[in-house]
């Protein structure tokens, strides 16, 4: 600090004192008042739990609705599947399978795809068969014959099973 700081703190000093021996020779009186005092939060209040129903345990009119319900959908569902259920019933499938879980019964297995009735045809099987064991004999591995013949491995695998055929694969011959 410099000294021109000092005094003037000083004269600051001097001239509070003299305000304060002016306010006391008035009359004044010095009053304290209370200071903040902390005073936490009360404890939050919860309510009284109730008695609930345990889950599972079913009770009332409309539980034995869903119960009737769920029975009805049980027996339509040895004979059909969810997506047909859903459709006779207008219920949305996910609620039937929430049902079907909670319930312990199952729908029949939809398609999921494949085909309904199946592409074979025996007699065609049959000719093709003929012709598989044909170009078997002349020497030609099986991803030959099916370029040849033009179907697809899976076809050719159904066949050689379906009607017995030795075709070894090519790692497998002797």
């Amino acid at each position: 600090m410099t000294d021109n700081q000092i005094i003037a703190g000083a004269q600051r000093q001097a001239e509070l004192e003299a305000a304060k021996a002016a306010f006391f020779a008035s009359g004044g009186r010095v009053v304290e008042i209370a200071g903040f005092t902390y005073k936490p939060l009360p404890f939050r209040k919860h309510p009284e739990s109730t008695c609930k129903i345990p889950k599972g345990v079913q009770q009332g009119a409309r539980q034995q609705r869903s119960k009737e319900r769920a029975a009805v959908i049980a027996e339509m569902a040895k004979t059909m599947t969810c997506r047909e259920v859903s459709k006779a019933l207008g219920i949305p499938q996910n609620t039937l399978w929430t049902m079907s879980q909670r319930e312990g019964f199952t729908f029949v297995a939809g398609c999921q795809g494949r085909r309904k009735t199946p592409y074979t045809d025996e007699a065609a099987d049959a000719k093709l068969a003929e012709r598989i064991i044909a170009l078997r004999d002349v020497g030609l591995s099986r991803h030959q014959v099916e370029k040849h013949i033009g179907i697809g491995n899976s076809v050719l695998v159904r066949i050689i099973t379906a009607y017995q055929i030795d075709f070894p694969k090519r790692g497998e011959r002797t």
